[in-house]
């Protein structure tokens, strides 16, 4: 890792955290180059002592050797900087979700495969001690067959970046790839991990609030997976009072992780009682920095990537399934 190269694609709060994680992990400052369009983040970007930096990534990758660069550019330029950047050889984190779409997933997988690179989806909840927590109690069966799980992500969007005018950040903007079901895709991610396969959809995905967005605010998905079990998936970026959730219900028992309050509840039914966990980190960067620390390492082909491109192609399935349910009005079929 020490002599590793890296370029940060897109320099908003999401590249900024990468940005210091990197340092602070060991990285020198010569070793990182980061893009950014905007003159502000350029100043930013300098006051955290990196001097690499351009407003053009193809600049870059013409004329320094990158091994790795993390895309935290609006949703919608995923897939096209991942191809430019997979053709140098390059290997590719990429921030959630993987696009707004699969066009040219393709050409993306090819060359992946072809110059044996390492990709790995940002899925940052899946590092969580409370998910790790519960993947352990599912793998050990004391519960039983899962019958039903609920998750939701609920935030209010002005609230995501206290400090700028929601209506400018991409979240609010449908040409760029914002919106609730693709940026609060984690949750759908982490049903994913816990629980298997995605089969079946039927879904609502529209626009509800006064929000001054041209996205969607809400999405609302029943979602039948592969082993019986049946899902119930909802996001929202009009909600106050925020939530981060997910509830299970399985023969002997229930699970409750709330991950605001970083508690992991479990009811047995055979004691009739509930053990709760509390005691984890409340620093939820670190997870941040076991996730980059995983991508170097599989980099280097010491670990296995946590959430793979099969994965992160899984999850957009998912998402365009139920972008198709709330058009057709009717149950859709998840491509595998």
């Amino acid at each position: 890792m020490e002599n590793m190269k890296f370029l940060v694609l897109g320099c908003g709060s999401i590249g900024k955290r990468h940005l210091r994680n990197l340092l602070s992990i060991g990285t020198k400052p010569e070793n990182i180059f980061a893009v950014d369009p905007r003159e502000d983040r350029i100043e930013e970007i300098k006051n955290l002592g990196i001097s690499n930096f351009s407003k053009d990534y193809n600049n870059i990758i013409q004329e320094d050797k990158i091994d790795a660069a993390l895309i935290c550019s609006p949703t919608n330029l995923h897939i096209k900087q991942g191809i430019d950047l997979a053709k140098k050889n390059i290997h590719l984190f990429i921030e959630k979700p993987l696009d707004e779409n699969n066009e040219n997933i393709a050409e993306l997988k090819s060359l992946v495969n072809s110059n044996n690179l390492t990709v790995a989806l940002a899925y940052v909840f899946r590092f969580s001690p409370l998910t790790q927590k519960v993947k352990n109690i599912l793998s050990n069966n004391t519960l039983g067959k899962v019958m039903y799980v609920r998750g939701e992500f609920s935030e209010y969007l002005p609230d995501f970046h206290p400090y700028e005018d929601y209506r400018t950040f991409y979240m609010a903007k449908k040409d760029l790839g914002g919106g609730s079901i693709l940026d609060q895709s984690h949750i759908m991610d982490l049903i994913g991990y816990l629980f298997g396969e995605f089969k079946e959809v039927y879904a609502v995905n529209t626009n509800l609030s006064a929000l001054e967005i041209s996205t969607d605010d809400i999405a609302e998905m029943i979602v039948k997976m592969d082993g019986g079990c049946l899902a119930s998936i909802h996001t929202d970026i009009f909600g106050r009072g925020h939530k981060k959730c997910l509830e299970v219900k399985a023969e002997k028992g229930n699970i409750f992780i709330d991950f605001l309050d970083n508690t992991v509840s479990v009811y047995k039914s055979d004691s009739k009682s509930i053990e709760v966990f509390n005691k984890f980190s409340k620093d939820f960067n670190l997870n941040y920095i076991d996730e980059i620390n995983n991508f170097i390492n599989s980099c280097n082909q010491k670990d296995k990537v946590m959430t793979s491109l099969e994965e992160g192609i899984k999850t957009m399935n998912l998402i365009l399934a139920a972008k198709q349910s709330h058009k057709s009005g009717k149950k859709e079929i998840i491509e595998a």
